[in-house]
C-alpha cells in the first residue's frame, strides 16, 4: 500500500524545519553540512515517522531549500551552530522540540520561506 501525497503548507514547512535543524545539528558536531545522500535519508525518515508522502519534486526542493536555510539561521543565529543548543532542538524522539524558542524561529524562517516560493 503505498502513502498518499499528503502534505499540506504546515506538514511541508515541519519537514524543512527538521531538514535545517538537522543542518545544523551536523554543523555542530562534526563541522560540515549534511551530504546530499544524508539529507535524502533524513527526508525519508521524517515522512515514515509522520505517515507522510510527498512526490519526488516536493521532496528535492525541500531538501534543496534546507541548507540554504540553515546557513541563514547560522548566520543570524551563531549560537545555532552550538553543540548544546543544536542538540536541544531535538527531542529524544528525534522531533523537533518547539519549546525552544530557536526551533520555532526556524519554523517560522521555513513557513516564510515557502510562502515567499509560491508554495501557499
Amino acid at each position: 500500500m503505498s502513502t498518499p501525497l499528503n502534505l499540506d503548507l504546515q506538514a511541508k514547512a515541519e519537514l524543512l524545519a527538521y531538514l535545517v535543524v538537522s543542518q545544523l545539528l551536523a554543523r555542530a558536531l562534526t563541522g560540515e553540512w549534511l551530504s546530499p545522500l544524508h539529507t535524502v535519508e533524513s527526508t525519508g525518515l521524517w515522512l515514515l515517522s509522520n505517515s507522510g508522502g510527498a512526490d519526488l519534486i516536493d521532496r528535492v526542493r525541500l531538501s534543496s531549500y534546507a541548507l540554504e536555510l540553515a546557513r541563514r539561521v547560522a548566520e543570524r543565529t551563531p549560537t545555532a551552530q552550538n553543540r548544546s543548543v543544536a542538540a536541544s532542538l531535538i527531542t529524544e524522539n528525534l522531533r523537533i522540540d518547539f519549546r525552544v524558542p530557536i526551533a520555532r524561529e526556524i519554523y517560522q524562517a521555513c513557513i516564510d520561506h515557502l510562502v515567499d516560493m509560491g508554495w501557499i
